[in-house]
């Protein structure tokens, strides 16, 4: 009998490891850091999972009307229900019902809005409400419980309003691209795309356009997670990308078996690893590392803005420093000596000196040279050391002599000094004085 009443009572401890949750529909998985646990939402339903093992610690079934319209979101250890589509924030009472927790009564104002956490203050991007689109963001005041405008600065770019766009908070901005658009006139068209990128800085609160992204490069029908700087995107086809902001590229990745497992719900990521909701309704999770193991190509994910003003701009200032550039420097040229294959060009006149002559020139004229390493230019295996040295000193008399024809200057262009560094060596170097204005 006592062994009978020992299974009895270990049957509820068993209960709780991963099972098929009830066949509640999978809304969303959030992250409770602070106690490690994997918050995971149902229409019915909120389960606490361990970030190691995946088991269930808790489950607290939500009473009253379902959560499909609604989103847990994590701040400050405390989860709140955020409306999809209003600014109606709930939280769960000591009897497991929703109950309001903010005094706002938007309406059906933020649909396709995009919300996020930064610096535990509760953002909200965009939406569609009431025939008309927003194009700033709101944040929910502790204080008041209410939403507030957040203000922008006075010099700031008006940006791109949108709905059911992908954005992702990041350092001190939040950037946007995609979702619905409208167009000059007001009229919203469903099937015509956001195609520009827009990033917020939060420290001078300035809109600015950076460019328009590629549509070729990914679908947007799908489920979005990121890791600081970087945003990744899994489309529909169970493709993956990484779209880095800061940089301007986009990453798209060989495709593996296990994301065919990825049930329609966001994943997210914690210390490596991607928590996800699979097939079967259970939150499981793999290595970052391992879905991004192999890349199939990169790009840059959007091009710079540029007006055509701009453009035009540019075009003339390139087009006007290039014609003084070319005659500044044929100006110049008149007076250099120019080394074309044998030859010294100097004005409309020209001496001939053989290629070592030439070679031994353009050493000098970079630097100070050794006198020995000229011996090792100029050295014949079959003449003595006395036959070598001596053909060194005649070429370096020969080049003398012809720059001083050629420029009709009295002074030497090469000269022979000991170095001052070891006077036991002697250099040869350019005479700067007398022909630093030739080169």
């Amino acid at each position: 009998m006592n062994f009978f009443l020992k299974i009895f009572f270990l049957i509820p401890v068993f209960s709780f490891s991963q099972e098929n949750y009830f066949n509640e529909t999978p809304i969303n998985i959030s992250l409770d850091s602070i106690n490690k646990q994997i918050i995971y939402q149902t229409n019915k339903s909120l389960f606490f999972i361990d970030s190691e093992k995946l088991n269930i610690l808790n489950r607290k079934k939500i009473l009253g009307s379902g959560t499909l319209n609604l989103h847990t979101i994590v701040k400050k250890n405390k989860i709140l229900f955020l409306d999809k589509h209003g600014g109606d924030i709930f939280i769960l009472n000591s009897k497991d019902s929703l109950k309001k927790d903010d005094k706002s009564h938007i309406k059906k104002f933020f649909l396709g809005n995009f919300h996020f956490i930064k610096n535990d203050t509760l953002f909200k991007h965009g939406g569609y409400g009431y025939w008309t689109q927003s194009n700033f963001i709101t944040y929910y005041d502790e204080l008041t419980k209410e939403w507030q405008i957040y203000s922008i600065s006075e010099t700031s770019e008006i940006p791109r309003s949108a709905d059911a766009h992908i954005g992702i908070s990041w350092e001190n901005y939040y950037s946007f691209f995609g979702g619905n658009t409208l167009i000059e006139n007001g009229s919203r068209i469903k099937n015509r795309r956001n195609k520009e990128v827009w990033s917020f800085n939060f420290n001078n609160k300035e809109w600015s356009l950076l460019g328009k992204y590629k549509e070729s490069n990914l679908n947007l029908n799908s489920e979005i997670f990121s890791n600081e700087g970087d945003l990744y995107i899994l489309d529909e086809t169970k493709q993956l990308f990484k779209i880095d902001i800061l940089n301007n590229n986009i990453t798209k990745y060989k495709r593996t078996p296990i994301l065919y497992d990825f049930y329609k719900v966001n994943p997210l990521y914690y210390n490596g690893y991607v928590y996800y909701v699979n097939n079967k309704g259970l939150v499981s999770k793999t290595l970052l590392s391992e879905i991004t193991r192999d890349i199939e190509n990169t790009d840059i994910f959007y091009s710079e803005n540029h007006t055509l003003q701009i453009i035009l701009i540019i075009l003339f200032i390139s087009v006007t420093s290039s014609i003084c550039l070319y005659f500044l420097t044929k100006y110049r040229g008149r007076n250099k000596l120019k080394f074309i294959k044998n030859k010294i060009h100097y004005k409309s006149k020209f001496i001939e000196l053989d290629d070592l002559s030439i070679s031994i020139i353009k050493i000098i004229s970079k630097r100070e040279t050794k006198l020995s390493e000229i011996l090792e230019l100029v050295s014949q295996s079959h003449l003595s050391k006395i036959q070598n040295e001596r053909n060194r000193n005649l070429i370096i008399s020969k080049i003398n002599l012809k720059l001083k024809i050629l420029t009709k200057n009295k002074s030497d262009f090469l000269l022979v000094s000991k170095s001052t560094f070891d006077k036991r060596y002697k250099i040869v170097s350019i005479n700067n004085s007398a022909y630093g204005n030739f080169l």
